[in-house]
């Protein structure tokens, strides 16, 4: 009966030169390929825990997972002192929310339109800002009354803005509302109803 390698399946020839224990196309020897062919491979159980890290105790949390903790905790921190930085509270944003949640049709805005003063809504705004074309002609077409500032043509505007922490236009003041990310419509709205 001829020998057939169960590593890479080479039926060994009669004339072969290496000893009768190795196969001649692999080199691996027989009763070592057939005892790897013939054992089963471990679950990812068991795979699971015999890569567990020496003195972690097998069940515990490896090293990944506590890094992965600790950058959730500061993770949080630091957006809650952003938060605080912005003077956002629990009340202030519990407040926003509701108004926010408004559905307002054209004849609702334009009856808050017809009821804007001079000063309260201000836009810094630039020619090649497309967000800022934007947000001005969703204003005209309600009729919203604003002032603006080219903070590309008047550098007072421009350090006016600076002084007021913005780092991107649109910035709109909105009877004191200050929207430092730009133009969101449910936003204005709300800050116009506030006062």
């Amino acid at each position: 009966m001829p020998t057939i390698c169960a590593k890479c399946q080479l039926v060994r020839p009669e004339d072969s030169t290496v000893p009768v224990w190795q196969c001649p196309g692999c080199g691996v020897a027989y009763n070592k390929a057939a005892d790897a062919s013939r054992a089963p491979l471990p679950s990812m159980n068991q795979w699971s825990r015999s890569q567990t890290p020496a003195g972690s105790g097998g069940g515990g949390f490896s090293w990944l997972r506590w890094m992965f903790v600790l950058a959730l905790i500061l993770g949080c921190y630091a957006g809650y002192q952003i938060a605080a930085k912005r003077g956002l509270t629990r009340e202030s944003i519990g407040s926003l929310s509701s108004r926010l949640a408004r559905d307002d049709g054209p004849e609702q805005l334009s009856a808050l339109a017809a009821g804007t003063q001079p000063g309260d809504i201000f836009v810094f705004s630039a020619d090649w800002c497309p967000n800022c074309r934007e947000a001005k002609n969703w204003m005209d077409r309600y009729g919203f009354k604003y002032e603006q500032c080219d903070i590309d043509r008047d550098h007072g505007c421009r350090a006016r803005l600076a002084s007021l922490g913005g780092d991107g236009i649109p910035y709109l003041i909105v009877r004191g509302h200050h929207m430092r990310d730009g133009f969101d419509s449910r936003e204005f709205v709300a800050a116009m109803r506030s006062k």
